[in-house]
């Protein structure tokens, strides 16, 4: 089967949660090179995944003849920089989200696509889980959407968006965009209006309507441990509702007499870590995800008691680190949609068809509506799109 040849610019710790084994298992991309500055990172990921040509400088990979496209993992600020290069070197580009941090930077992409006749493909791969894929084509059967509502909490607040020093509109700005994103991708039809309500940074509710009178609702914090569950989508239909647990579940009241009122899907596959998640996701749904959260979450504090007593000789501290290693991280359990992403990416190239998931336009339809969220907060008032 023919492949389309990409490389990736960026090997941090996306890319090797993700998109670098997701490539080399994807039916309709090869991945060929890696190009990252730092030549340690370079070296270990090189030794993990043999056989890709390595790269310290982007500007090389973009002049390399036989690579149909490039896969963009690298810091947010320069996205927009990187993706404008790559289209003027003519390859086709999947760059991680956001595709920028406002609607003018994400015009300037949209400018240089337009030019170059290529694709570009955005990271916010929500849209292509099975489960949202799955509850999409439900909904869609009796008419769409009304009323939405999305939870998406984690810990942000207290872990890694304090050790990385985002300020105040970083959260929603590169988190809560893959929900605007998503919710556009539920209602069919453009945000209308804005309106968001803070009790702190990074709690709020964010109100949505749409063009074609849908309504949705986002409770977005990053005040939650990793212990609680992520995300939540429930909709309300012109007839029968639907809820979507952590993308391992889809519960369906009264959309369809054919299809089961409960419909699991398998988590997400990561050649390091174990896999015995997999099948517990596809076996029970919800309830598997809840326990391994929980059992994650535990021993996760455990270890830290230990390491806060002295006690890392001991064979508990031991065995509890030999299974943290062996897991991936709580929100990664479930599929997200990124090996699709990865997969239809490839296809688009080698067929000249529309990439399937979320595209320049969607990226700049986040920035638009992220840029009016930090606006409606800030002055308390609805605004409009």
């Amino acid at each position: 089967m023919a492949k389309a040849r990409l490389a990736i610019i960026g090997t941090g710790g996306l890319a090797q949660s993700q998109h670098i084994p997701n490539l080399m298992r994807a039916d309709h991309a090869e991945l060929v090179t890696l190009c990252d500055l730092r030549e340690d990172v370079l070296r270990n990921v090189a030794e993990a995944y043999p056989g890709c040509a390595l790269e310290t400088d982007h500007r090389k990979v973009l002049a390399d003849p036989d690579i149909d496209g490039v896969v963009i993992a690298t810091r947010e600020d320069t996205h927009v920089s990187l993706t404008i290069e790559a289209l003027a070197a003519g390859k086709h580009v999947y760059v991680e989200k956001p595709l920028a941090e406002t609607e003018a930077e994400c015009a300037k992409v949209m400018d240089a696509l337009e030019a170059s006749g290529k694709i570009v493909a955005v990271g916010m791969n929500r849209r292509m889980a099975p489960a949202y894929q799955y509850a999409r084509k439900l909904l869609d059967g009796v008419g769409g959407a009304t009323n939405m509502f999305y939870r998406i909490t984690d810990s942000y607040s207290f872990t890694w968006g304090r050790s990385k020093g985002f300020g105040p509109n970083q959260r929603i700005v590169h988190e809560v965009c893959h929900i605007f994103d998503i919710m556009r991708f539920f209602a069919a039809s453009e945000v209308k209006t804005v309106y968001c309500v803070s009790s702190r940074p990074d709690d709020e509710q964010i109100m949505l309507t749409f063009a074609n009178g849908t309504v949705g609702t986002i409770m977005s914090s990053g005040y939650a441990n990793s212990d609680f569950p992520k995300e939540r989508f429930e909709a309300i239909a012109q007839a029968g509702a639907i809820a979507v647990n952590e993308f391992c579940e889809v519960r369906q009241y009264s959309l369809s007499d054919t299809e089961p009122p409960v419909t699991t899907f398998p988590g997400h596959f990561h050649p390091d870590h174990d896999m015995t998640h997999v099948f517990l996701l596809k076996e029970l749904g919800y309830e598997a995800l809840q326990a391994v959260r929980r059992t994650t979450w535990q021993s996760g504090q455990r270890v830290k008691e230990l390491e806060a007593a002295g006690e890392t000789d001991t064979t508990e501290y031991k065995t509890l680190k030999r299974y943290g290693s062996r897991n991936p991280l709580a929100n990664y359990f479930m599929d997200k949609g990124w090996l699709a992403a990865m997969d239809g990416f490839g296809q688009a190239i080698l067929a000249g068809t529309p990439f399937p998931g979320a595209t320049a336009i969607d990226g700049l339809r986040a920035a638009q509506i992220t840029e009016a969220a930090i606006q409606s907060r800030t002055t308390g008032q609805v605004v409009a799109l």
